[in-house]
């Protein structure tokens, strides 16, 4: 993923894919990297990433969010 920045990571997967929807419908291309454990969810993270032209619109809409 070159030229990509991680923006977002969160452990629930649920949440994730939310936020990646909010920016998807403001024009915003995502694409979520699922590193948790396949046996124990609760290990690892969902990471969320965008291309580097959208990085700061990313962070200022998930920072709405929170």
């Amino acid at each position: 993923m070159q030229d990509w920045k991680k923006i977002f990571s969160n452990t629930q997967l649920a949440y994730a894919t939310m936020v990646a929807g909010l920016l998807e419908e403001q024009g915003i291309p995502t694409k979520l990297l699922n590193k948790q454990d396949t046996s124990y969810i609760f290990l690892g993270e969902v990471e969320l990433y965008t291309p580097s032209i959208f990085e700061e619109k990313a962070l200022s809409i998930i920072a709405e969010i929170n």
